[in-house]
C-alpha cells in the first residue's frame, strides 16, 4: 500500500475505534443503570411481606438480569472489536513505518545521484577551463617555463576518492597545479616531468597515506621536496589522510614534525582555501 493510503486507512480505523469506544461507554452507563434498577427490586423483596408481589418482584429481578446480562455481552462484543481494531491499527502503523522509511532511503539514493552528476559536471567544468588556459600555453615562447604554485605528490589508490576532486577544489581557488593527470602525455619521460614539477613549483603537497608508503614514486617526490627544504625554503604541505601520527611518526619522525592538515576534518573545498591562504600570502 502507498503511503497516502495507510494514513487514510488508520484515520478510519481511529473512527470506528473512537465509536467503539464511545459504545463500551453507553453500555456501562446502561449496565450501571440496570443493576441499580435490581438492588431496588431486591430492596423492594426484602421488605415485602405479600406473596404474591414477593414473586411478581423476583420475576422482575428475573428480567432485570437477563437485561444487564444480554448488555454485558453486548459490551463484551464491542470490546473484542475494539481490541481487534486496536491490533489493526497498530500493524498499519508498523507498515506505514516501513513505507516511510523506503521513502527517505529512496529520496536518499536520489540525492545522492544528482550530487554525483553535479560534482561529476563541476569537476568537467574545471578540466575544461584547466585545459583551455593550458591551450593558452602553448602560444607563449617555448624558452618559458611554466610555474606552479603547488605539486601534488600522492599514491594513485587514493586518486578516486580524495586526490582528484581535491586537485579540482585547488584549481577552483586559482592555483596552477602540478598534477600527473593534468601534465602527463603520451610518450613523457615520467621522470623528467615530475623532475621539472618539482622544480618549478612553489610548494609540494604530500598526501600522506598508507598506500604512500607503500609505494617508491611517492617517496623519491618527497625526497625531492625534502632537497628544496635543506637550501632553506619551507616548501611541503603535508595532508594526513586515514592515517594517525603515531604511523607518520613511524615513517618519518621528520615529516611528522611539519604542521599537517587531516583530510577527515574538511572538505575538498574546505581544504583548499586553508592551503590557498599559505600559497597565496
Amino acid at each position: 500500500m502507498s503511503i497516502s493510503s495507510l494514513v487514510s486507512s488508520i484515520h478510519s480505523v481511529d473512527n470506528e475505534i473512537h465509536n467503539y469506544q464511545q459504545q463500551i461507554s453507553s453500555l456501562d452507563n446502561r449496565i450501571t443503570s440496570k443493576r441499580r434498577e435490581a438492588n431496588s427490586i431486591l430492596d423492594k423483596i426484602s421488605r415485602e411481606k405479600d406473596l404474591k408481589k414477593i414473586v411478581q418482584l423476583q420475576k422482575d429481578l428475573t428480567r432485570k438480569n437477563e437485561e444487564i446480562t444480554s448488555v454485558e455481552k453486548e459490551k463484551s462484543s464491542n470490546e473484542k472489536n475494539l481490541a481487534d481494531k486496536r491490533k489493526k491499527k497498530n500493524e498499519l502503523q508498523i507498515q506505514l513505518g516501513k513505507e516511510e522509511q523506503k521513502e527517505r532511503e529512496n529520496s536518499k539514493r536520489e540525492q545522492e545521484k544528482i550530487l554525483s552528476v553535479q560534482q561529476e559536471i563541476s569537476r568537467e567544468m574545471e578540466r575544461q577551463r584547466f585545459l583551455s588556459r593550458q591551450s593558452l600555453d602553448w602560444l607563449k615562447p617555448v624558452t618559458v617555463k611554466k610555474q606552479y604554485h603547488v605539486f601534488v605528490s600522492h599514491a594513485w589508490e587514493d586518486k578516486e576518492d580524495f586526490v582528484r576532486p581535491f586537485v579540482n577544489a585547488l584549481v577552483a581557488e586559482g592555483l596552477s597545479v602540478w598534477y600527473d593527470e593534468f601534465e602527463l602525455k603520451v610518450g613523457d619521460s615520467l621522470r623528467r616531468s615530475i623532475d621539472n614539477g618539482l622544480k618549478n613549483s612553489k610548494y609540494g603537497i604530500v598526501v600522506l597515506s598508507e598506500h604512500f608508503f607503500r609505494k617508491e614514486w611517492p617517496q623519491k617526490e618527497l625526497d625531492g621536496l625534502f632537497a628544496k627544504e635543506v637550501n632553506g625554503e619551507k616548501v611541503i604541505l603535508p595532508l594526513w589522510h586515514k592515517i594517525s601520527k603515531n604511523e607518520v611518526l613511524n615513517y618519518s619522525p621528520m615529516i611528522a614534525d611539519i604542521k599537517a592538515l587531516n583530510t577527515s576534518d574538511f572538505t575538498f573545498e574546505e581544504l583548499a582555501k586553508e592551503i590557498a591562504k599559505v600559497i597565496l600570502r
